[in-house]
Parts: C-alpha cells; structure tokens; sequence
C-alpha cells in the first residue's frame, strides 16, 4: 500500500490516511508527497522480483504445503524464532517489535519523555544500539520521526536521529541475522 504525508508544515508533515493513491495525492494538493518507501516499491529489481522471489515461494509451499499463499509471501524474506516461545516469525515482524522497543527505551531513558517501558523479551535486541549511543556520546534528537524534503517532494519515516561531533545523522536499524560475520 502506498503512503502519502502532507508536508504543508515541513518541520510536522502529518499522515495522510485518506490518500492511497498517486492521483489522490494529487488532489489533496501540491504538499502532499509520497513516502520514501512508496517511492522505492516502483523500483523492481530483476533478481528479487524474477528470480528470488518466485524461487521461495515455490520452495517454501513445499515445506509448508498447507500453508496459505499470504503466509508464505510474509516467509519470503526470512523468519526468526519469537524470544518467547520460540514460535517463527516474519522477520519483518521480529524487526518492527525491536523497533518498538528502541523506540520507547530512548524515549524514556535518554529523551526522558513517555513511561517507562518496563522488560521486554525485546530488550535483548534494543540494548546494544543505545549502549552504542553511550559509548559514542551520541546525542539522541528523536525517533520514529517524519522528515519531508520539499525539493525532491518526498517524506518518510527515519529511525532515529541524532548528533556527534555537531554533526546531525539518521541511523536506519536493522535485525537481519548475519551470515558468516557479514550483514545480511
């Protein structure tokens, strides 16, 4: 599904739950702008689309004949067994929830704004970004934060923003598993 944000006001562009559609976008007016990621999804990229994809979807219903196509399209990219009961997820799913938790431990902890998060069978996977935040004496400016460029008329959400050495950065995070000390 596309994503769409009004960046009328370009330091708080807003969501724009309505708007679905390119054409929709553009009636809703010249500050509404696609998503980074409703970008990149036009893109197609010839190994992934034809090739990989097609071949674990094919491989996966073999192992799991009785599985429903969305299962397997959610499989495609991968599964990591849930901290809890070890059950395998999406590891789209297992990224979002340590997202999450990154989320409100910086909020918390180093923004000094929201609850306290409390333990989280995340938290195993969240601690070492912010102890990396502590080692580099990095300053945290926000997380999960909508930014909008209105030269390239584009938005979407960054992970996380911070400073070091009065330099302003965007961290993207990742959880894929390595393979053979190499990120994935």
């Amino acid at each position: 599904m596309s994503h769409f944000y009004n960046c009328q006001n370009p330091s708080e562009p807003q969501f724009e739950a309505e708007v679905g559609t390119p054409a929709q976008a553009r009636k809703a007016g010249a500050d509404v702008y696609p998503s980074v990621t409703t970008v990149l999804g036009i893109v197609k990229d010839a190994f992934l689309d034809e090739v990989y994809k097609p071949r674990m979807i094919t491989d996966l219903a073999r192992e799991h004949p009785h599985r429903p196509w969305s299962d397997l399209a959610e499989m495609v990219y991968g599964t990591r067994p849930h901290p809890k009961d070890g059950e395998l997820i999406p590891s789209h799913e297992f990224g979002t929830s340590v997202h999450g938790t990154i989320e409100r431990m910086i909020n918390h902890h180093v923004l000094g704004i929201d609850e306290h998060p409390g333990q989280s069978c995340w938290d195993k996977w969240a601690m070492p970004f912010l102890n990396w935040i502590d080692d580099n004496n990095v300053q945290a400016l926000g997380c999960e934060k909508i930014v909008s460029h209105g030269g390239i008329k584009i938005a979407g959400s960054v992970d996380f923003i911070g400073i070091k050495d009065s330099r302003i950065f965007l961290a993207d995070y990742k959880c894929r598993v390595n393979t053979k000390g190499k990120a994935k």
